[in-house]
C-alpha cells in the first residue's frame, strides 16, 4: 500500500495539485487510491482464465477469503503475471490522470471523470 500512496502522490505532484486545501488533497488522494485499487483488482481478475475466474468468484463468497488470499490465488493458481498486470494498469491509470489519454474502459472513464470534476470544482 505504501507504493500505491507514493504513486498517487507522484500523480498529484505531476498535475500540480499539491497546493490544494489539505482536506481536498486528502479526499483526492483517497479517491485516486480507491479508483486505482479497484482498477488493479478488476484487471487482475480479467487476466484469469475463465475457469479460474469462476473458481475465484466462488471463493469470494467466503467472508474469510482475504485480499491477500485473492492475490495468491490469482498468481499461484490462476497463473497470472500479477506484477506485469499491475505495472500495465498503473501506467494506464497515470496516462489518463496526468496526460488525459483515453486508455480506460467506459466504467473506469466515468469514475475518473467524476474525480476530475470534483477536483476542478474544489
Amino acid at each position: 500500500m505504501e507504493n500505491v500512496g507514493a504513486f498517487i502522490d507522484q500523480i498529484i505532484e505531476e498535475k500540480g495539485y499539491q497546493d490544494l486545501d489539505a482536506e481536498v488533497l486528502e479526499q483526492l488522494k483517497a479517491d485516486l487510491t480507491a479508483r486505482l485499487l479497484d482498477m488493479l483488482d478488476r484487471q487482475l481478475i480479467q487476466a484469469l482464465p475463465e475457469d479460474k475466474a469462476e473458481e475465484l468468484s466462488n471463493k469470494l463468497d467466503d467472508p474469510n477469503f482475504s485480499d491477500e488470499d485473492m492475490y495468491n490465488f490469482i498468481t499461484n493458481e490462476g497463473g497470472v503475471n500479477a506484477q506485469q498486470v499491475m505495472i500495465d494498469t498503473m501506467i494506464q491509470f497515470k496516462l489518463f490522470y496526468v496526460n488525459g489519454e483515453q486508455v480506460l474502459n467506459n466504467e473506469e472513464q466515468g469514475a475518473a471523470n467524476n474525480t476530475a470534476n470534483a477536483v476542478a470544482a474544489a
